[in-house]
Order: C-alpha cells, then structure tokens, then sequence
C-alpha cells in the first residue's frame, strides 16, 4: 500500500501553514472560554422569569412560564431542556471540528472547516447577554461572532469550493456587506452606522437562508454522487428546519418573544436540535472530498460512534422529560409503568434514526442482508455471462459504497488481475479468497480500514461476503478450466488423430506398400531367379516384423498394455518399482487382484497414479511417497501423499494436477488437494466403481494380447 504525504499542508506555504494554525489555536482558545463561560452562568438562568430590566436570549417572561406549568412542564424542567439543547448543540460542532483537525491538520481545506465548525458552534450555544459583565469574555465573544456568522458566506461555496450557480456570489458578497453593516462596523464604531430598519435586516437574513437552502437543493439535484447527495440530503433538512424555526419564531405572534410558552419552547427546540446534526453532515462531506489527504486513522467507524451517543441521548432526553411531565400525577407505580410504555413507543422512532444515522454514514452497508442478497442476484444474472467477476467487482463496491475493487487470482505466471472497478486508490485493503482451504485469489479494497466499511457488530458480514466471492471466484476458475480442458481434449484429440494419420499413413500405410512391391518382385522372380525373389520374401518378412512393433506402440499409446497384459494390481507395482530408488520409497496398499474395474477406470487410475508419481519424482524432493487404494461401496478412493517440500501458497496447480482432475472429472468423481510449504502434498480422488462388463473379461489375462503378438 502506497504511504500518504507527509509534506506540508496542501496547497499552501509553511509560513501561511503555521499562520493558519496559529489562529486556529487562537480561536480554539477563544471558543473555550466563551463556551464555558456561557454554558457556567446560564445554569439556573432559563428556568427563571425575566426581571424588569429584561430577558435574557431562551428566557421566558412569568406568564409564559405560567403557562408552560399549566401543560405540565416546570421552570426546572424548561431550564433543564433548554441548558442540554445548547450543551448539545455545542458538542456536535465541537467534536467535528476537533475531529477534523485531529486528523487532517495537514489539509488547509480541513483546518478550515474545522476553524469554522468550532467558531459557529460556540456562537450558535453562547449567549453573549450573559457575559456583559465580563468585558474580555464579551469581546472575544464579539469577535467569534463577526467570523462566525459569515457561516452562510461558505455555505454557498459548499461543498466544491466555488459559487455555482454563479449567482450565488451575489448573495454571498450581499451577505459579507449585511456583516460589516450590521455587526463589525457597530462593534468597532460603538454604535450603528446606517440606521437600517430592524425588519429589513430580518427580512435580508430569512431570505439569504431560504436562498441558501435552495442553492443547496440545486447541488442536490445537480450531484451525480449517491454518497454526496445523501449527505446533502440531510444538510438540507436540518437546515429547512433551522429556517423554518427561526422564521416562525420571528414572523408568528404566537411563536414570538411574547408568545405562547409552549409555542416558543417548541420553536427552540426545533432550532437547536436542527442544529445538532449539520456538522456531521459538513464533516462527512469534508471526509469525502478530501479522502486522499486524510491519514488511515480518521474512519467513520467515529464518527459513527458520535452520531449514534446523540442519538441514544436525545432519545433518552425525549423519554426522561414525558416521564418528569407525568411524574407526580399518578401513583409511583403507575408513572413508572406509564414512563416503561412511552420509551417502548418511542422505540421504533429512535430505531428509524438510528438507521438513518447508519445510512449518512455507511450507506447501503448497514443493511447486511441487503448486501448478500444484492449480490446473489448479480451472480444468478452473471453465471452465463463473460463479465462474471467485473460484475462481482462493481456489486462489491457498490455494496460497500467504496470507490475501488478488484479481484485477482493465482496461476503459474503468478498474480493475475481478472476484473476491476473504479480507480486505483493510495490506500487498499488485501483479503484472502479461499474455498476449502485453498486460495483461489484475493479481493482488494479501496478503503485504508477494513475495520470503516461496516456498522459496529455487523462486520461479520464481511466473512459471508468473502465466502461469496470466493465461491464466485472458484466458480469462475472451474469454468475456465472447463472450458480450457474441453479446448485441449479437442486439442489432443484432434492431434491423435492426426498423429495417428501420420503413423499409419508415412510408417504402416508405406511398409505395406512397400511389401506389395516386394511380393510383386517375388512373384515375377520365382521361376526365372529363385533367389532374387527369396531376397524379397525375406524383405516382405522383416517389414511385418516392424510393423508390428508399430502396431504395438500405437496400442501403448492408446492404452497400456500393461493393463491388458498383467492387469491394474501388477501395472502399479511396475510403476511403484519404475520411480523408487534410495532416496525415494514408494508404498502401494490396496491394490489386489480382484479389483475389477471397468476400461475406462483401470486407465484413469493409472494415469492418475501415473501423473502423481510423475509430480513426487519432479517436484517434491520427497524421500517417502505412499499410495493407497481402498474400495468403499460403490466409490473406489485413491490417495496419494508425500513428506515432500509441499506447494507454495500462492501458486496455482500445474498441468499435471489439472490432468488428475481432469481425469476424475471425466468418470463423475471428485479430486482434493491439501498442501502447505514444507508439509508435502496429499491428493485424494474418488472414483465411482464400474464393475467390467463380462465380455470384456476374456482380455483381463492377457490373452488377446498374446494372440496379437503371435
């Protein structure tokens, strides 16, 4: 696997590097302080009636309070609520952005976005009414602020980097003037410069959102990317809800500052939970783009963990206040019955989140069976077809959503690439494809974690995706060779035929030609020159000879005499007794006389053992080698094993192996394989048994070779 960079950040000098750092160091400092500043004195501070000289932001007035009572909800309780939102609120920008430094303080794209995240975060949970009396922490609120609330400047430049439409940089540049107006020309000038009419900025402000969220639905629509746009999908919804809230609670009496309390209570809910989710839409946007410069540490197994702790908390936030609303109404045990029933119902709804979670994280991948089940159809689509494994390829990486797969497979040449998808990435992962015991190749990854592709507790599925593959690999390597051995028994019959063409044309087809015209000389010569035509029967007599040794060795050829001559039991001992030596010693169990096979099983076993023994004396440098032959029922078993140096663990079965299958194969049987470096090597075919027909038996002794042999 190639290493990333380890050079400065991209795209940048050092010393804009270590500014760029220094002030994000700076604002990480700021953000802190004000943070917990605000979130330290604002303990107790919403659950509190306004005083005369006014509310702070959440605040409610005594009515309102009142009237939140009346539904049941106490000051403590709405205080709680409100103190958590904005707890909460602040967290989730809080740990995107660190979480982005973290791990990509290499990116200037990522420092950036998480200089942003950290700052508006804070400004979005702090309230500043709380921190007048504390001029050092106001300023540096102030001046988080006017970085900060350019938010909505970047947000059109999100996710690309640049105005599209190009319209957009009207908006953004009206909105850096809105900033300068409205909030760092007053701060600087101690008052405001242009007298503009509250409901104009209101206006300005609700509209550049709407025009944001409606900028975002175009890239939405524009974004040929699954991932991209299910990311934006949920940046859109959160902000649709943010502007929403913020809308109704600016434009509708009810939901105003001097509205209902329950109609208020609702409309900041919405606003910060809304809120809580668009960092980690941002972040995993971020994460996408700039994959290639992010370290193999950062995965989304982490962020996962954050969204899902959220998630669980809001659920348990959720439950806990309904079952404080009912406390006290009823008896112990029927509020505690009651508070077991509301988290049962909710249940389904935190489980619904949940997977939407998963599906901002993982996409597809959170669904396991969804997986197998997807690629099941794609092999049953792809059997028949050339393109099985590119098809195999392309489902994998769409499963796991990952822009690269590919498989390659193991032959005598050595790794061999069969099918590809998508580019090559830096960072891969390698997993071994086996069946069996036997690898048949390996399926590589574009992704730097295996550990990131699925899930917590679901990544077992990757052993039963692995198991398909494999199988669809095996599948793939046994057709191939199946149609590579159909392709060489044409080959070698084709070359039989033609070999025995040659043979009996160019040696028997000529030496019968040739005695023709030696008896033709004999016959002319008999009276007139007697010894001239003996000379020619001699001639004619010693070419029959040769053509028999012809006849013969063609017989071999064909099959072995051996077979014929001596039978199964004796031609293996020859062979046995043929390869021994000092250094190797062959055994031979179980082959008796009284195994009677069918012609085509004799000449399968020999070959076999043939091929085998072949192997032994090439390759394994064995010094023992054992054969035995058992019948079982109606199946004859044949194993073969040496103590030899064994078959190393990439490199796939020679001709020699592939010829012992082959021959298995060809009568119905079945052919194993086990070997490991330096273990040896054990072969073990099985055989069905076809007993010899009984007119066939007249030549199991040898006496139609006898006869042929005059």
């Amino acid at each position: 696997m190639e290493k990333q960079s380890t050079s400065g950040i991209t795209g940048a000098r050092p010393y804009w590097h270590a500014a760029l750092h220094a002030l994000w160091w700076t604002l990480l400092a700021a953000s802190f302080a004000v943070s917990i500043s605000s979130h330290g004195l604002g303990v107790g501070i919403y659950g509190m009636p306004c005083e005369d000289s006014g509310c702070y932001y959440l605040q409610l007035e005594a009515s309102q309070l009142d009237q939140l009572a009346a539904t049941g909800i106490s000051p403590d309780l709405y205080g709680s609520l409100i103190f958590i939102l904005l707890a909460l609120q602040n967290l989730s920008f809080w740990i995107v952005g660190l979480m982005l430094y973290r791990y990509g303080w290499k990116d200037a794209y990522c420092v950036t976005a998480s200089m942003l995240l950290i700052v508006t975060g804070t400004i979005f949970s702090a309230n500043d009414e709380l921190l007048e009396n504390y001029p050092l922490l106001h300023h540096l609120f102030e001046g988080l602020n006017m970085l900060g609330a350019s938010y909505l400047f970047f947000l059109l430049l999100f996710p690309e980097g640049r105005f599209k439409p190009r319209w957009t940089s009207v908006l953004a540049y009206l909105w850096l003037a809105h900033l300068v107006i409205n909030v760092i020309t007053p701060y600087i000038a101690g008052k405001p410069v242009l007298a503009i009419p509250s409901g104009w900025t209101y206006g300005f402000i609700a509209i550049a959102h709407v025009l944001a969220f409606v900028v975002l639905a175009y890239r939405y629509f524009r974004e040929s990317a699954v991932r991209t746009r299910r990311q934006l999908l949920w940046l859109m919804m959160s902000l649709c809800v943010y502007v929403a809230a913020g809308i109704t609670g600016n434009v509708v009496p009810l939901f105003g500052a001097d509205g209902h309390g329950f109609a208020r209570m609702t409309v900041q809910i919405a606003v910060y939970s809304s809120l809580m989710f668009v960092p980690f839409s941002i972040g995993m946007i971020v994460l996408e783009r700039r994959a290639k410069h992010l370290p193999n540490a950062f995965n989304r197994t982490m962020v996962y963990i954050v969204i899902s702790v959220l998630t669980v908390s809001a659920y348990a936030l959720l439950v806990g206040s309904i079952g404080y609303f009912i406390q006290g109404k009823a008896h112990a045990v029927v509020t505690l019955v009651a508070t077991g029933l509301l988290a049962a119902m909710f249940q389904p709804l935190r489980t619904t989140v949940q997977r939407a979670v998963n599906q901002l994280v993982y996409g597809k991948r959170d669904d396991p069976y969804r997986i197998l089940s997807k690629l099941t159809e794609q092999l049953e689509s792809s059997l028949t077809q050339q393109s099985l494994l590119s098809s195999v390829a392309e489902k994998v990486a769409g499963a796991l959503q990952i822009p690269y797969a590919a498989i390659e497979t193991y032959s005598q040449a050595g790794i061999e690439q069969f099918a590809v998808y998508g580019n090559p990435t830096e960072d891969t992962v390698s997993i071994e494809l086996e069946v069996k015991g036997m690898s048949v190749g390996r399926l590589i990854l574009g992704i730097h974690r295996l550990e990131a592709l699925l899930p917590p507790g679901t990544r077992h599925i990757i052993e039963d995706l692995v198991r398909q593959v494999s199988i669809a690999v095996q599948t793939y390597s046994l057709a191939d060779d199946l149609h590579r051995s159909r392709e060489r028994l044409v080959s070698a019959r084709e070359e039989e035929r033609r070999r025995l063409r040659r043979d009996l044309h160019d040696g028997l087809g000529s030496s019968l030609a040739s005695m023709t015209l030696h008896l033709n000389e004999a016959a002319r010569h008999h009276r007139d020159d007697p010894q001239r035509s003996m000379q020619a029967l001699e001639t004619v007599q010693q070419q029959m000879r040769e053509s028999i040794a012809d006849i013969r060795r063609l017989v071999y050829s064909l099959r072995p005499p051996a077979l014929d001559e001596f039978g199964l039991a004796f031609a293996l001992q020859e062979l046995a007794l043929q390869v021994q030596t000092s250094a190797l010693q062959v055994s031979l169990e179980g082959a008796d006389r009284d195994l009677a096979l069918s012609a085509a099983a004799e000449a399968a076993v020999y070959r076999i053992v043939q091929e085998a023994l072949t192997n032994v004396v090439r390759h394994a440098n064995a010094s023992q080698c054992q054969i035995r032959l058992k019948r079982d029922g109606g199946m004859l078993h044949i194993r073969i094993a040496d103590n030899g140096r064994g078959m190393p663990a990439h490199v796939k079965p020679g001709i020699g192996v592939r010829s012992i299958r082959e021959r298995a194969e060809e009568l119905g049987g079945a052919f194993d394989i086990e070997s490991a470096p330096g273990g040896g090597t054990k072969i073990h075919v099985r055989l069905p048994i076809e007993e010899r027909r009984m007119e066939d038996e007249w030549s199991g002794d040898g006496a139609s070779a006898h006869t042929a042999g005059g």
